[in-house]
């Protein structure tokens, strides 16, 4: 039921609860990062997280305690097969919440913070028992059930978008891992560090490099509409795609007119195809222009670097989240935004369009810039401290 990596019983300043996808453990992990900035020893910041395998991946190696639960999240539909993964997700959180509970009344901290998702509800019930201040926080344009939830009774709500309708809500950016906020691009040191990066995927830096990915899980979809194009553009020598695929994905043959481009080398469009990449700070080195789904965590770290996007949401997406974040970014002029339906009439077009147009590459960049601002701050390091005075 339970893992711990540290001795259960000494005092930790803040638990920070969620998990179950990188899209909630990216974020949770990025929470601790600002708050060790912030003098914190690692191992006073915890973590009550699931016990899928991406939260125990993303955790190895740190130095945080943490308790992962044997928890599920209830399922919306209301089809049969969906309502008896509800009813057995029910008696798991019961037992999560006690378990939860236990080990809060050892750990003693002043504060417990929530990244949404059904992982962190668990831990929220057991601070709420134990009369422990809950700081949550939210980095989707349109919350998720738990986050909606959970704010109508938090100490403070910190969100990623000004025109929040949380009850109380603080705006401080999206949290976002450290070497990814303090990146700053189009620079001397971005020159050596980009080479450095290049060299990991073995991709020629000299050429405008296309990065393609689908969100942690990746995106079959994104897959098939990434290989097209780049079948398209075989001969181009002047054009590098990094595509990660996703761990799904990565065993499947490519498309059948993209099955050569590896071996173009130099006479034509280099593709180097990977299931995904831990460092995402080499990622964002390289991505003169992204493609990318418009999940929370994707978007946070698009607009903290400034890259110019092609951004295709998931239409069947938690409440349609996706699209509004989509939304947000084209309203800004910060971002193309391709519809699923448009893949076969749009997809191709705006890519190359993106990609040869320096002006429209330039532009993009800096409005998606611009809207990072606040995540490149410490504001939700800050808003937690203050949560737990």
């Amino acid at each position: 039921m339970t893992s711990n990596n540290a001795p259960s019983s000494p005092r930790v300043f803040a638990v920070i609860a969620g998990g179950g996808t990188a899209g909630h453990m990216i974020p949770a992990l990025a929470i601790a990062e600002q708050l060790v900035d912030r003098g914190r020893s690692p191992r006073s910041v915890a973590f009550v997280a699931s016990r899928r395998p991406v939260d125990a991946r993303l955790l190895e190696g740190t130095d945080h305690p943490r308790l992962l639960l044997n928890v599920d999240g209830l399922q919306r539909s209301l089809a049969p097969k969906s309502v008896v993964r509800s009813l057995a997700a029910l008696p798991k959180l019961v037992v999560a919440t006690a378990i939860a509970t236990r080990q809060l009344r050892l750990w003693r901290p002043r504060v417990v913070v929530s990244v949404g998702g059904f992982a962190s509800e668990p831990a929220v019930r057991a601070a709420r028992a134990l009369r422990i201040p809950v700081v949550v926080v939210s980095y989707d344009q349109r919350p998720g059930l738990a986050t909606r939830r959970q704010a109508k009774r938090a100490a403070a709500v910190a969100v990623a978008f000004a025109d929040s309708k949380l009850p109380g809500a603080k705006h401080t950016g999206a949290p976002v891992r450290n070497d990814v906020r303090r990146l700053v691009r189009n620079t001397a040191a971005d020159g050596d560090a980009r080479r450095r990066a290049a060299e990991v995927f073995g991709i020629d830096p000299a050429r405008r490099i296309v990065v393609a990915m689908g969100g942690s899980l990746g995106s079959q979809t994104i897959n098939t509409a990434v290989e097209r194009w780049a079948a398209a553009n075989a001969r181009r020598s002047d054009v590098a795609l990094l595509h990660l695929v996703g761990d799904r994905f990565i065993d499947e043959a490519p498309h059948p007119d993209a099955t050569a481009l590896r071996a173009n080398g130099s006479a034509g469009l280099q593709y180097v195809r990977r299931a995904s990449h831990a460092r995402m700070v080499d990622v964002w080195l390289l991505a003169d222009v992204v493609v990318c789904r418009a999940g929370a965590s994707t978007i946070a770290e698009l607009v903290t670097v400034g890259s110019a996007a092609v951004v295709v949401p998931w239409a069947g997406s938690a409440d349609d989240h996706q699209r509004s974040n989509a939304r947000w970014l084209s309203q800004a002029g910060a971002a193309i935004v391709v519809e699923e339906s448009e893949l076969e009439s749009r997809f191709a077009g705006e890519v190359s369009r993106v990609l040869d147009d320096a002006v429209v590459r330039e532009r993009l960049a800096a409005k998606s810039y611009a809207l990072g601002a606040l995540n490149r701050s410490s504001a939700i390091g800050s808003l937690i401290e203050a949560a737990a005075r």
